[in-house]
C-alpha cells in the first residue's frame, strides 16, 4: 500500500462525505416541489369561490362607503356655499381660510 492508494481512498471518502448531503438536498427539494404543487392545484380550485366572496365584500363597502360620505359630502358643499354667499355679500368680512402672499399682494 503506496501513498497513491490512500491518495485514492481519501478522494473516495471526499465525494462521498459531499455525495450524501447533496442528494439529501434533492430529495428535500423533490417533496418541496410536489407539495407546491398540491397547493397551487387546491388553491385554484377554489379560487373562483374566493373571488365572489370578494367581490360581494367590494361592492358591499362601495355602497356603505357611499351612504356615510354622501352626507358629508352634501353638508361640507353647503357649508362652503354658505360661507361663498355670505363672502359675497360682506365684502370685508375675513375669510376662515388664510391668505397667501399671492392673494395679499
Amino acid at each position: 500500500m503506496d501513498l497513491r492508494f490512500w491518495a485514492d481512498v481519501s478522494a473516495i471518502f471526499l465525494i462521498f462525505m459531499q455525495l450524501v448531503p447533496t442528494l439529501l438536498t434533492i430529495v428535500v427539494l423533490y417533496f418541496v416541489v410536489r407539495v407546491v404543487m398540491v397547493v397551487r392545484r387546491k388553491a385554484t380550485s377554489s379560487i373562483e369561490w374566493v373571488q365572489y366572496y370578494v367581490g360581494i365584500v367590494r361592492a358591499q363597502t362601495d355602497r356603505f362607503a357611499d351612504k356615510v360620505a354622501d352626507p358629508l359630502i352634501r353638508s361640507h358643499a353647503e357649508a362652503m356655499r354658505g360661507e361663498a354667499i355670505a363672502r359675497s355679500l360682506l365684502p370685508n368680512r375675513p375669510s376662515s381660510v388664510p391668505s397667501t402672499k399671492e392673494q395679499d399682494a
